[in-house]
Order: C-alpha cells, then sequence, then structure tokens
C-alpha cells in the first residue's frame, strides 16, 4: 500500500489514482506504514459563524472542551475542537449541530471527513459497542454468525461451528490433514482492517498474533479441537461421505485468542458423527473420505436380502415336501 503525496491517503496496491484526491500515482508516493497496532484517532471540527439557530448551542458546547481554540474576530471568527474519536457521541452531537454549514470542517487524522465516517464502518460498530453490557463479548460476537477468534466482528471472519468462509483457504493432503493457507488468511485480514481502522479498540497486533497461534496444520483424527466437515458425494455410482474441510469445537476455540478474555459462545450443539474418529481413506481427487463406525458395522443389504429369500424357500419346500409324504 501506498501514502498520496499530495493529501497523505492510502492508496490500495495497483491502483493508478489515489482515490482521495485523484492525483496520479507516481514514485512520490511512498510505502504508507503498518497500521497502528492500537491506536486512538483525533478529530478536528472547526466552524464559522452561522446564522442558524444551531450556533450558539455550538458555540457553548464547544467552549466547554479543553481544547476549544478560536481564530479571528467578528464575521471572521472560527471556532475549533479536537477529540479523540472515543468521544464518538459528542462528535456526532456537535456535528449535527454544524456539519451542513459552508464554514464547517471535520478532519481525523488530518484528512477531511463527513459524518459517515463517525456513524459507520469501525467507529459506528464501536459506537454500539459502548452500549453493550459484555463489550469484549460484542467484538467476539454475540450471535453464531458474528462468533470469532480477530476480537472484531466486523472483519467478517467468523469462526462458526460448521466451518466454512476464511477457514476453507487451505487444503487437505493425501494422509487426510489439513493445511492453512495463512498468507491468503493474512491478506484478507489486512484487507477489513484497514476497512475498520479508524475502531479505537481495533487491535492489528493481536490479531495478528492470534493467526500465528493457530496451527499451520490440522489432524482432525488426533486433534480434538478439530472435526472433519463432510459432504455426501457420488463416488464410481455411490453416494460417499467425503471429507471437504474443516470444522472448530466451537467450545474448545477460544484457546486461541490472545489476551486475558476469553469469549464464551453459545450455539445449536452439532450432532457428533464421530468423524474425527473415523479412518480416513483418500480418493482420487485427493479428498479424504470419512467412513463412520456405524456405517461399517452395517450389514450389506444385499446379502440380508438373499440370506431372507432363501430362508423362505427352504420353508416352503419342506412344506410342500410334507404336503406330499401326507397325501392320502
Amino acid at each position: 500500500m501506498l501514502e498520496c503525496d499530495k493529501c497523505s491517503g492510502k492508496i490500495l496496491e495497483g491502483s493508478k489514482f489515489c482515490p482521495h484526491c485523484g492525483d496520479p500515482v507516481t514514485a512520490a508516493d511512498r510505502p504508507a506504514s503498518e497500521v497502528a497496532e492500537s491506536s486512538v484517532s483525533q478529530v478536528e471540527i472547526s466552524f464559522g459563524r452561522s446564522s442558524s439557530a444551531n450556533y450558539e448551542r455550538a458555540v457553548d458546547i464547544s467552549k466547554k472542551i479543553p481544547t476549544y481554540q478560536q481564530e479571528g474576530e467578528g464575521s471572521s471568527i472560527t471556532h475549533k475542537v479536537t477529540l479523540p474519536i472515543t468521544e464518538v457521541e459528542l462528535l456526532i452531537n456537535l456535528y449535527e449541530l454544524v456539519g451542513s454549514w459552508k464554514s464547517s470542517r471535520m478532519l481525523i487524522n488530518g484528512q477531511s471527513a463527513t459524518k459517515s465516517a463517525l456513524v459507520y464502518k469501525g467507529v459506528g460498530c464501536y459506537h454500539e459497542r459502548q452500549k453493550a453490557y459484555n463489550k469484549d463479548q460484542y467484538c467476539f460476537g454475540e450471535r453464531p454468525y458474528e462468533f470469532n477468534i480477530w476480537g472484531c466482528k466486523r472483519l467478517g471472519m467468523p469462526v462458526t461451528e460448521w466451518g466454512g468462509g476464511w477457514l476453507d483457504h487451505g487444503a487437505f493432503d493425501r494422509q487426510g490433514v489439513w493445511h492453512f493457507d495463512k498468507e491468503r488468511i493474512r491478506h484478507e485480514l489486512e484487507l477489513e482492517i484497514r476497512e475498520h481502522e479508524l475502531c479505537p479498540v481495533l487491535n492489528r497486533k493481536r490479531i495478528m498474533e492470534t493467526l500465528a497461534q493457530l496451527p499451520d496444520s490440522i489432524n482432525p483424527k488426533t486433534d480434538k479441537n478439530w472435526e472433519y466437515r463432510t459432504s455426501y458425494q457420488e463416488i464410481n455410482g455411490e453416494y460417499k461421505e467425503v471429507a471437504v474441510g474443516i470444522r472448530p469445537v466451537l467450545k474448545q476455540a477460544n484457546a486461541y485468542v490472545i489476551g486475558s478474555f476469553r469469549p464464551e459462545w453459545k450455539g445449536e450443539e452439532l450432532s457428533s458423527s464421530g468423524a474425527s474418529q473415523a479412518e480416513v481413506r483418500i480418493t482420487t481427487n485427493d479428498l479424504p473420505r470419512v467412513a463412520t463406525a456405524e456405517q461399517r458395522k452395517l450389514p450389506r443389504k444385499s446379502s440380508s436380502c438373499l440370506g431372507t429369500l432363501l430362508a423362505i424357500v427352504g420353508v416352503l419346500g419342506l412344506c410342500i415336501a410334507g404336503i406330499v409324504f401326507f397325501w392320502p
């Protein structure tokens, strides 16, 4: 990622123009620094004199803020305050008073911004978090589709008991061992972190430490924290249960969380198929086939039917023989 030499905006790799000011990408655009591990953005709101009925109220609120500054006089007067983005409620209220005036301006970390930056994405989520009963649990997810090990449900990478999503980034080897594609997972995490980087509790360092703590490889036959995710597929004219991925044992997934807080996730328990103890065989398409112990013990239907048919024929034969023998 690059940083625009004109407006200091972030430019995604491969772009030919700055998405913030439209300046063409040149050699003068320097590499952007890594997203801060955990930082609190600063918001500056300034406004001039206005005939609006909200003017006196906006000035009164601003003067109560320790960072209040006043420049100029009369019609040229400018009022300015600086607040950490954690004061999002106050920032929203003040901006709602002055945001529609021509003289008003809002900067976040020195870059021009609008009210949407305070309402949506990371800051909007932080605003809702502050109302939650358990703020840490809020970030780790309170609903099954939000449960995550990263500490941010807005990253869109939940750890669900049915698997799928980022848990599919990887592949099986011929022994049925799953190998994560951590580079792809890291790439997708970085993209989402940049989308929500204004959230004051988003911690990139902790997120990447969590990724590092995940095992590179998982063998569900020996690791009780994981199970095979299976699907029935037609193989050589028969439907077989084939492993198509992995899924976590949800109650134990919080062992990967970095930090002192351990989220508690409650959802519908999946019925155990015994897949993790089952014999795993590799099909020609390199996917491990999982056959449960119950399936292996089932008698073959064709043999059972043939045995029953022979028994009936035998009984009928004895009956016929008895009738002939005792016929007068």
